[in-house]
């Protein structure tokens, strides 16, 4: 298992991301749940968690 801190270069938010080397996921993508910018594509070599740790604060003008 692998454990590794990941941020969204569009908007800073701030995700845990943990992989599991020794089974098989899904292919596909992961995007920011705030600006929905494309953070990985997943190819199924592995399985792979990312959660949401940090959300950065919105600025209103």
């Amino acid at each position: 298992m692998k454990k590794s801190d990941i941020a969204c270069p569009e908007c800073k938010a701030g995700y845990r991301r943990i992989e599991l080397v020794s089974i098989g996921g899904p292919k596909g993508e992961y995007r920011c749940l705030l600006c929905n910018h494309l953070l990985e594509v997943f190819d199924g070599s592995t399985e792979v968690a990312i959660r949401l740790t940090v959300q950065p604060e919105k600025t209103f003008e």
